[in-house]
C-alpha cells in the first residue's frame, strides 16, 4: 500500500516537472497585444520540436496573436530536421492566422540553410531580434 502511494506521488511529481520543463523550454512572451516572441535556446530534438508546435499553436491562439517572432539567436545548429520542424510550426501558425518573422539568422546558419537547399520564401527574416522588433513596430 505505502509503496503504491509513494509510486503514484512520485509519478505525479515527475509529470508536473516535465510539464514545467516543457513550458519553460518553449516560452512565448507577449510583446504587445498582438505580437509575441518565441526565443529558442539550445538544441531542438524531436520531442522539443513537438512541444514547440503545441505551445506555439496553443499560446498563439490563447493570446490572440497576429504576429510571432521566432528568435533563433541561441540555437547553435540548424540542420534539415530542425529547419523542417521550424517550417512546420510556421505553416501551422499561418493556418490559424498568425504571421511569423524569423530573427537571429547568423551568417553560419544562413550558409548552412542555403547549402542544405532550405528555402524560406515569404518569411521575413532578420539577423537580430532587435531588427525584428523594430520591423514589427512599423
Amino acid at each position: 500500500m505505502v509503496s503504491n502511494s509513494y509510486l503514484q506521488d512520485y509519478t505525479n511529481k515527475i509529470k508536473q516537472a516535465q510539464y514545467a520543463i516543457n513550458e519553460l523550454s518553449v516560452p512565448i512572451v507577449r510583446m504587445t497585444e498582438e505580437t509575441g516572441i518565441l526565443p529558442l535556446v539550445g538544441d531542438l530534438d524531436t520531442k522539443r520540436a513537438q512541444v514547440l508546435m503545441e505551445n506555439a499553436l496553443a499560446k498563439g491562439s490563447d493570446y490572440h496573436l497576429k504576429l510571432l517572432i521566432i528568435d533563433l539567436s541561441a540555437v547553435p545548429i540548424i540542420d534539415t530536421m530542425v529547419a523542417d520542424q521550424i517550417f512546420k510550426v510556421i505553416s501551422a501558425l499561418k493556418l490559424i492566422g498568425i504571421s511569423v518573422v524569423l530573427s537571429g539568422i547568423r551568417p553560419e546558419i544562413a550558409q548552412t540553410m542555403v547549402n542544405l537547399g532550405i528555402e524560406i520564401n515569404n518569411i521575413k527574416t532578420f539577423s537580430s531580434l532587435h531588427q525584428a522588433v523594430l520591423y514589427t513596430n512599423y
